[in-house]
């Protein structure tokens, strides 16, 4: 104590306020921590590269109630589809046996006088008589199922056809009662030219014969076309039976020129 300088004392301290504790005491807990817990408390606050390159993946995925609405759907479209297939095999079953004649034989009679040479005069049908059957195969169409609408829509395009051939061989036996020429089952026409040379009468014949001959074979085409596939049509349904294909006329030969 002698030796201290009396000049200058020494300072004195402040005594240790709760706070300063309270600094020292942190202060000397955390020189106290482990070394390891502060490293993982850095790496948790600062994220490193593994965590920054890693995917996010992806959550679970909930089902909503679209999905069940779809499948809803899908069953019923299905069993849809089966409906309908069920339905037309049973409009497609095995053909039965259908009553009356079939289409080809009420067919058969109109045929060969419509479409023969002019020479055998008028056919003792008419237009009308076609125009009905017609009418008969449509209604018929209605009363059958699938299978069986197609043979009576196939006569009722064939009776049209022969309703066009007959019309067209009608004017050409009108044009040839005109020029004078005598045609069977048609009377004559009082405003004939009577006055035509012999000559040009027998050429103007000629010439409406061969242009009934081609329109007749045209027709005729058609007819056929169709003839065969409704004998195919008809084949085991109808009681009475259909016609033979042999029982098809023959497509009329050309008419011989009268010089």
């Amino acid at each position: 104590m002698i030796f201290d300088d009396l000049n200058n004392p020494r300072p004195q301290q402040p005594p240790a306020g709760p706070a300063r504790r309270r600094r020292r005491r942190s202060g000397s807990s955390g020189s106290a921590e482990d070394p390891g817990r502060q490293r993982r408390r850095r790496g948790s606050s600062a994220p490193t590269f593994r965590d920054a390159s890693r995917l996010d993946e992806p959550g679970p995925t909930r089902r909503d109630g679209n999905h069940t609405a779809w499948l809803v759907v899908l069953v019923l479209l299905i069993l849809a589809a089966l409906g309908f297939a069920w339905f037309l095999q049973q409009e497609r079953s095995a053909p039965a046996q259908l009553p009356g004649e079939a289409p080809s034989a009420q067919l058969l009679p109109y045929i060969d006088p419509i479409l023969a040479p002019l020479e055998t005069g008028t056919t003792g049908y008419s237009p009308e008589s076609l125009a009905e059957l017609q009418t008969l195969f449509r209604d018929e169409r209605q009363n059958v199922n699938l299978d069986d609408q197609d043979v009576y829509a196939t006569a009722a395009t064939i009776a049209q056809i022969l309703q066009e051939a007959l019309e067209d061989r009608t004017r050409h036996m009108e044009r040839m009662v005109r020029l004078g020429s005598p045609v069977e089952g048609m009377a004559p026409d009082p405003t004939a030219r009577t006055d035509l040379p012999e000559t040009e009468r027998r050429h103007l014949e000629l010439a409406i014969n061969i242009s009934w001959q081609r329109n007749s074979g045209a027709y005729r085409n058609r007819v056929e076309e169709l003839w065969y596939y409704l004998l195919r049509r008809e084949q085991g349904r109808f009681r009475l039976g259909s016609a033979p294909p042999s029982m098809m006329p023959d497509l009329p030969a050309t008419p011989p020129t009268n010089e």
